[in-house]
């Protein structure tokens, strides 16, 4: 076999000399190291190594059965297609499946044979195979005439090769200094495939900066680890420091891995203590701070969790513990509470144990230190000096001394523990600190001078006093008492013994004592019991009839009983006591007397009416007030107040007698008042124990009530002519109040018209009646009137009825009277009968009998509506035959062989008699002729001419036959007659019905814009499904509203005007409304002269008020205003130039006007308070107002500023005084702007109207839908 092996690169793939190859042959190949060559053998292995880098180059050869070399088939010379060529492919078996890594085919070049160059992209391990396929060229096919051509398989391994480098793998997290840690090594051949290492691997670790040492080297497979490496070295912080390691393999190519680490300080294993000698002295009461270090192996700073490192002191009692908490920084100092030794006087030596109580492997550290008695102060002592001499004050002496002098000559002293006095520097003189005056002169606290004690001027009040020096390492205090000792007399003192008031007529139960005190009320001892007669009482109205003056000897005092007064106005009263040169005064209360009257509160004077509207309640309650005989208010819980009144006038709810408060005072509800116009008087009386009080009496005009609707007024032209078919003239149908006055804003929904044929006898229309709505306003017609046009009268001449409807709410509804018109007939268009005729037969016999057309025949001038008309039209009436084929020639004739016949037409009547066909007229057998009667009236031309009547009637040359003809003639008469009767009916009901449709098509589209209207202001229009279900929310809101209505908010207390006049529009107070309290307050303030001015219209209605009240109530007309001066509302602020602010306000400018709210009468309140307040500023306060004035007065000129908290800026710039300052609220007495209704008020009135107008549009929509279903139903 190696002798057939040519230069080493001929490869012979053959197993013996003409050797068969009826199919492909797999065969294995072994390439070793450093060689190429082909050894037939079994499996064999391929080492990525050096000096074997490729699979080197083949040839190949392809031998016929005799083994002779051959390129082509054979009779193939001149046939390309016949030659061979040889495809190699190597297919790397990899752990994924098979991959294809070199495919090539080869052809015979003549003088060289087959070969394929070397492959050096084999380098990945594993199994391999080598495939070698004879196919043919150009086709690529690998059989021939059915038979597979020469092919051969070779299986190879690449495995890895020697170690040339080595990887280091993934440390561990967080190294420490002294902490074991591995070194992954992973050793790679020349391809940086993983491979086994050397039997006597040895690791060198080279650091510059590091101690490094490690325990063993672990092998295992193709990994290697180098345990228990450690590292020694600085640390700068606990945040740790970067190091680099150099690992060394020896024995490899690249031996070598540079290796950077994060070292950070190891665990702790020694701690240091530093101070500044060993020998501490330490201060008693001082605080011993220290600084401790935790370190680790290598002497670098280090911590751990839950580190804390302790301070024991030893050697005396109560010394405290420090402790700190090195956890984070592993350094800190040592320090805490002071170190404090009871009583000591001496140097004491005590020991510091410092040691961390968690790691009980490090050595704790000793410190010896010295205690030293302290130099601070230690004791407190306070001495009085009374010329050379001190006398020290014990711990709470007590001193006595004059009420209202001064304790001088007080001087303190401080020692320290070792009983040495301390000089009283100026830190120390401030650290004192005494009970009776916070002002302490340094000077003479330096001094030791306390400050003089001030002594009481009572001697029942002794003053306690005390002396304190306090520091960060001690509190002292010392304290002493000093008790008052009464002065020299000074003057009287009147005490009273018991209730200070008093009955009128009556006397004064307690008793009043009276003594001799000094200047400062303390008693004395200088009265005794011939002091009696030289005592005075005086009083106004005092009655001394039973007046005593007596002496008290076991209080040593003078007493004074039978005080008592004439009846005088009650209140306070002042007691006038004199005794030598002293004088006293004392004050009692004198009260009312038992009850006899009864008075009104704050009400207008008797003699005044009050206006009240029908159905409203009064502007405010009644309140009346219990008084004595001589009108002084009392109280008495027993009396009750009744209220008196005329029958009709009723009140709700019905007046129940009140009881009286505690203030003497009954107050009846301001009632809701229902009474017919007029004047009616209410009394008030008082009962107790069944006897009578006198009450006032009030005179009250009922007004009518302007929103109540009671009438409804129609108006239409009374001389309107009805024809019928025709349009309604215009009714305006206006809902009067009870004022008489025409009432606006009302739901259009709520009116209707009814119409119904005839009379009846009663006030409200019949169930049949037909119900019209009232049409859209046009833009000239009047606010507040209801207008329905357009209505189609009825095509039947006659009488109609009409009544209009008024919904006010669910239970009540306001009808008007009941109109009668007289629909008349229309213009004439037609001559017809009253009765239609039936269709005549007749023949042309000699009977008379059988040739009447017409015996009698009445037809009468009438409207396109079947209505008689025409009762002034005479004419005549030409009658003729015609044919309806117009073909025909054969007509009949009339008696007399005559083709037309005239009848006379008076008062629009003709009356058609004896018309009769000629005997033996011209006519075809069997056929329908008809009877045309035209008409013929003077004044109507060819358009305007008015319709004949046409009677059809059949001809007959038989009498049987005309018999036949003639009862089925009578038959069709009759079903015609039907057929226009129910034509008729149905023309009524479609005319109905297609109202109806429309009617309920409108309510429709109303409904769908309100309920978009309902849900923009937050209602679920998913609950209003029904008529119940819409009065229920209307009740919920109305609660609502009626409730945020009781709730309390500031209201004007200024009786109003009248509002029966309607050129009045009110007082000035009550014409808007502000809504934050100190913008009325002040605005209030401002026009406090006009507030109680009344506004009107006209100047006659102010003349009218003006005589009414004699001149006393102030008035002001609309009509005398000159009205060009008026300011702009819409104009900016003076600040403010053409859209841009010339400087930086300051508090909020706003103009006052726009802050008033008009609850009505909007245009009329612009004009009044436009001219009152001009243009008047708010700012919140008085510097924003005049930091605005300074700088609007630069521009132009600056109007009145006022501000929120009550100052007024002046036009003309001035400002302050009371004159310019605005009081509190509650002293306006009333004369106030009120407060307006909330938001939520307003939003639920929007919503309980949306509600109403939802109510009768789904209630109309409802009936017309109901009305409509039952005109179907009896279709």
């Amino acid at each position: 076999f190696a002798e057939e092996i040519v230069e080493g690169n001929t490869l012979y793939v053959l197993h013996s000399v003409d050797q068969i190859l009826p199919v492909a042959t797999r065969e294995h190949i072994e390439f070793l190291p450093h060689y190429d060559t082909i050894v037939k053998s079994g499996m064999y292995e391929y080492y990525a190594s050096e000096g074997q880098k490729a699979l080197r180059a083949i040839r190949i050869e392809i031998l016929n059965k005799r083994g002779e070399a051959m390129q082509k088939l054979p009779g193939a010379s001149h046939n390309a297609s016949k030659k061979l060529l040889v495809e190699l492919k190597v297919t790397w078996h990899s752990p994924t499946g098979d991959i294809e890594t070199n495919s090539h085919i080869s052809q015979h070049g003549g003088k060289w044979p087959y070969w394929f160059k070397k492959m050096e992209n084999l380098n990945q391990l594993g199994k391999y195979t080598l495939k070698l396929q004879t196919v043919l060229n150009e086709s690529n096919a690998d059989t021939y005439a059915g038979q597979r051509l020469p092919s051969q398989v070779y299986e190879f391994s690449i495995k890895e090769g020697k170690p040339d480098r080595f990887s280091i793998g993934t440390l561990e997290p967080l190294l420490r200094v002294g902490v074991p840690f591995n070194i992954p090594v992973e050793l790679l051949d020349e391809f940086g495939h993983p491979t086994h290492s050397p039997v006597d691997l040895k690791p060198v670790l080279e650091s510059s900066a590091l101690d490094l040492s490690y325990v063993a080297t672990v092998t295992k497979g193709t990994n290697c680890v180098i345990e228990g490496v450690k590292a020694k070295g600085p640390v700068n912080n606990y945040t740790g420091k970067n190091y680099s390691i150099k690992v060394i393999l020896p024995g490899l190519k690249e031996d070598s891995q540079l290796l950077k680490i994060r070292l950070l300080p190891g665990p702790p294993f020694s701690l240091r203590v530093k101070a500044e000698s060993e020998n501490l002295v330490l201060e008693n009461g001082a605080s011993f701070p220290l600084l401790v270090e935790v370190l680790d192996e290598a002497g670098n700073i280090t911590a751990q969790p839950k580190m804390t490192v302790s301070c024991k002191f030893l050697g005396a009692p109560n010394l405290p513990m420090y402790i700190i908490d090195c956890s984070n920084t592993g350094v800190g100092t040592l320090t805490g509470p002071p170190v404090y030794v009871k009583n000591i006087k001496k140097d004491q030596t005590i020991k510091a144990k410092i040691e961390i109580p968690s790691c009980k492997n490090i050595e704790a550290v000793e410190k010896t230190v010295k205690l030293v008695p302290s130099r601070h102060v230690a004791r407190l002592e306070i001495l009085s000096v009374d010329g050379d001499k001190a006398t020290l004050l014990k711990q709470d002496d007590e001193i006595s001394w004059t009420a209202g002098d001064s304790l001088q000559n007080l001087i303190f002293r401080l020692y320290d523990e070792g009983d040495r006095e301390i000089p009283i520097t100026a830190g120390l003189a401030q650290k004192i600190k005494v009970n009776w005056t916070p002002k302490l002169k340094k000077e003479d606290l330096i001094e030791g001078i306390l400050p003089d004690v001030m002594v009481p001027n009572s001697i029942k009040d002794p003053r306690y006093c005390q002396v304190s020096f306090q520091d960060e390492r001690v509190s002292l205090e010392r304290s002493f008492t000093v008790r008052p000792l009464p002065d020299e007399p000074k003057r009287i003192k009147a005490t009273l013994n018991g209730d200070c008031s008093l009955t009128m007529g009556e006397e004064l139960t307690a008793d009043i004592y009276l003594e001799i005190t000094d200047q400062y009320g303390n008693k004395t001892n200088v009265l005794s019991s011939s002091a009696v007669n030289s005592v005075g009482v005086s009083s106004e109205g005092l009655d001394k009839s039973s007046l005593q003056v007596i002496w008290q000897e076991s209080l040593q005092l003078i007493v004074i009983k039978g005080i008592k007064f004439t009846p005088i106005a009650p209140g306070s009263k002042e007691l006038c006591f004199a005794w030598r040169s002293f004088v006293e005064y004392m004050r009692v209360n004198l009260i009312a007397g038992p009850p006899a009257q009864l008075q009104f509160v704050d009400w207008p004077k008797a003699d005044k009416h009050l206006m009240v509207v029908n159905g409203k309640e009064f502007e405010k309650p009644f309140t009346l007030q219990l008084c004595d005989q001589w009108a002084n208010p009392t109280c008495d819980p027993q009396v009750k107040v009744v209220l008196l009144k005329d029958n009709l006038l009723k009140m709700a709810p019905v007046p129940q007698p009140q009881k009286v408060d505690k203030n003497g005072r009954a107050t009846f509800a301001a009632y809701r008042v229902y009474a017919p116009k007029g004047e009616y008087i209410i009394t008030f009386q008082g009962i107790l124990n069944k006897s009578t009080l006198e009450g006032p009496s009030v005179k009250i005009n009922v007004l009518p009530d302007s929103t109540k609707p009671v009438k409804l007024l129609v108006e239409y032209d009374q001389d309107a002519v009805f024809p019928a078919g025709g349009f309604l003239t215009v009714f305006t149908v206006t809902v009067l109040s009870e004022d008489g006055n025409g009432m606006r804003n009302l739901n259009p929904a709520m009116m209707s018209m009814q119409m119904w044929k005839g009379r009846t006898s009663g006030t409200r229309p019949p169930e049949h009646a037909a119900t019209l709505m009232c049409s859209k306003p046009k833009e000239n017609e009047k606010e507040g009137r209801f207008y329905f046009r357009d209505k189609i009268i009825p095509d039947r001449v006659g009488e109609y009825s009409i009544q209009f409807s008024f919904t006010v709410d669910k239970t009540r509804m306001l009808w008007s009277e009941q109109f009668v018109i007289n629909v008349e007939p229309n213009d004439p268009v037609k001559l017809m009968p009253d009765v239609q005729p039936p269709t005549p037969v007749v023949s042309n016999i000699r009977s008379i009998a059988l040739r009447i057309l017409v015996n009698n025949l009445r037809l009468k001038i009438m409207d396109e509506y079947d209505n008689p008309t025409g009762a002034n039209l005479d004419g005549k009436v030409v009658v003729t035959i015609k044919s309806p084929n117009e073909t025909d020639i054969e007509i009949p004739q009339f008696q007399g062989k005559v083709r037309q016949v005239q009848f006379n037409l008076s008062r629009g009547c003709a009356e058609i008699v004896n018309l009769i066909l000629a005997e033996n007229s011209p006519g075809i057998d069997g056929t329908e002729y008809i009877l045309f009667f035209n008409p013929v009236v003077p004044g109507f031309v060819k358009e305007n001419a008015l319709k004949p009547f046409e009677l059809p009637f059949m001809f007959s040359n038989d009498c049987k036959k005309q018999q036949q003809i003639a009862a089925l003639t009578r038959e069709k008469d009759q079903i015609t007659q039907s057929v226009v009767a129910y034509k008729s009916l149905f023309d009524t009901n479609n005319q109905l019905v297609t109202e109806l449709k429309c009617q309920a098509r409108e309510a429709s589209v109303k409904e769908v814009h309100l309920k978009t209207d309902l849900r923009n202001i937050d209602i679920d229009v998913s609950q209003l499904t029904a008529v119940e279900h819409i009065e229920v929310m209307m009740r919920v809101k109305a609660a609502e509203r009626e409730k945020i209505m009781k709730e309390p908010r500031r209201t004007c207390t200024i009786p109003n005007t009248s509002k029966g006049n309607p050129d009045v529009l009110g007082k000035i107070a009550h014409l808007a409304h502000v809504a934050d309290n100190e913008a009325a307050k002040v605005i209030s303030w401002h026009l406090a002269s006009d507030m109680d001015c009344v506004v009107t219209l006209t100047t006659d209605a102010a003349r009218q008020i003006f005589k009414d009240t004699q001149g006393r109530q102030q008035v002001l007309p609309l009509d005398t205003i000159y009205r060009k001066n008026l300011p702009d509302w819409n104009k900016s602020l003076p600040h403010i130039r053409n859209g841009r602010c010339c400087f930086e306000p300051l508090g909020n400018p706003v103009f006052v006007r726009d802050l008033l709210i008009f609850p009505e009468h909007l245009p009329n309140c612009k004009i009044v308070f436009g001219m009152l307040l001009g243009d008047t500023i708010l700012l919140d306060d008085l510097d924003a107002a005049n930091h605005y004035r300074k700088e609007v007065v630069k521009l132009t000129h600056c109007p009145t500023l006022l501000t929120r908290q009550g100052d007024r800026i002046r036009s003309n710039g001035k400002f302050g005084g009371l004159q310019n300052k605005a009081p509190s609220l509650d002293k306006l007495r009333g004369m106030y702007f009120g407060a307006p209704l909330p938001p939520s008020y307003h939003k639920l009135t929007t919503q309980i109207g949306k509600y109403i107008l939802n109510n009768g549009i789904y209630t109309l929509g409802h009936l017309c839908s109901k009305r409509l279903f039952q005109i179907l139903n009896e279709d």
